[in-house]
């Protein structure tokens, strides 16, 4: 398929004439802020996890409710190593390609599982663990094949122009209205039996926060590489605005997620759907993209392997304990009592 606009590969944040070992040590320093952020992103589920956990048994609060886990030193220091995390995320696109970097945040997933067994004596069974390797390996099936989105053009009125055009208006307003209709309408009636529903919530908002955030992120570098300031400019406060609600939005209903839900399920799930959505998002920005039909029919694999693991991390999820195995008696009570507090706060609701 072909762009029907300017498309291009071209990184802002790196010059196309750096020497050879240069660039092999930008490459390095890329890969491993990235290895960073998947360290830092992956342990603040387990931390945030914690601290909603402590929460509800310091106030008596109902798991879902509420906001007294703003009170808890162990969640703000999850909430801590996600902003770093996200920050070594967003410093390593500057020093290598997106191919790399995005790929890496896998590294959450797996991070989060392993921690959240130790610290949180969340278990996974065997089909739970073959449907988070089949998210991953669909995620990172997609994110190889898709083709790489780019605008030459940096300033803040090129990015205005993209997210002016019609498809992309129509898309934020099915997100938008989608996210309504799962707040408002499926939320009270499944939102705390199916755990889809925050965190497809979650996934829309987010791909709209990537984009403003890369937008705004292309106005900074280009008004420090350039001297030309783009914040004199009505727009980018506009973009401002809205990646500051996008990203409080985000922030609310994944810990509604987390709160209500293993974390070992939460963070393959959201991880999987936030991504497809992002490079739907991206691809729809751009206004077309340039791919081969392997890739394409490759996309479409990846999305159905996607589809196929969040299906076997669901069944797992309802699976019956005694049917995994023997586990030891600590489990079990942690397993019982979380589920007469969830089954309690349903009835509650």
């Amino acid at each position: 398929m072909n762009s029907t606009t300017n498309n291009g590969t071209a990184n802002p944040f790196v010059s196309a004439n750096i020497p050879g070992d240069q660039a092999g040590l930008y490459k390095g320093i890329g890969v491993a802020l990235a290895v960073a952020s998947g360290l830092f992103i992956g342990s603040s589920f387990v931390f945030k996890k914690k601290g909603l956990l402590q929460s509800i048994e310091r106030s008596g609060g109902v798991a879902g409710e509420g906001y007294s886990y703003l009170k808890s030193t162990m969640w703000w220091t999850g909430m801590i190593l996600m902003i770093v995390g996200e920050l070594c995320n967003f410093i390593a696109y500057a020093f290598t390609q997106a191919i790399l970097v995005t790929p890496l945040g896998a590294l959450a997933v797996v991070i989060s599982a392993v921690l959240s067994s130790i610290f949180l004596k969340e278990r996974l069974s065997f089909q739970g663990k073959v449907g988070c390797l089949q998210c991953i390996l669909g995620a990172v099936m997609i994110i190889l094949h898709a083709p790489e989105q780019s605008s030459a053009d940096t300033t803040i009125e090129a990015f205005k122009n993209l997210v002016l055009s019609v498809g992309f208006l129509v898309y934020v307003g099915l997100a938008v209205a989608l996210s309504l209709i799962l707040i408002f309408y499926c939320g009270p009636r499944w939102g705390k039996k199916n755990m889809l529903v925050y965190i497809t919530v979650c996934s829309l908002i987010g791909s709209i926060s990537v984009v403003f955030t890369q937008g705004l992120g292309s106005a900074i570098v280009h008004s420090i590489s350039t001297g030309e300031n783009q914040f004199t400019s009505w727009f980018v406060y506009l973009v401002l605005g809205i990646t500051v609600v996008t990203l409080l939005t985000q922030i609310v209903y994944l810990n509604k997620a987390l709160n209500l839900f293993n974390t070992a399920l939460v963070t393959p799930t959201y991880y999987v759907i936030f991504t497809t959505m992002t490079i739907v998002s991206s691809i729809v920005l751009y206004r077309g993209f340039e791919a081969s039909p392997v890739a394409v029919v490759t996309c479409v694999l990846g999305f159905l392997t996607i589809c196929s693991g969040v299906a076997l991390l669901h069944h797992s999820k309802s699976q019956p304990s005694e049917s995994r195995g023997m586990i030891n008696p600590n489990e079990k009570i942690l397993e019982d009592d979380e589920k007469i507090l969830r089954e309690s706060s349903i009835e509650d609701y």
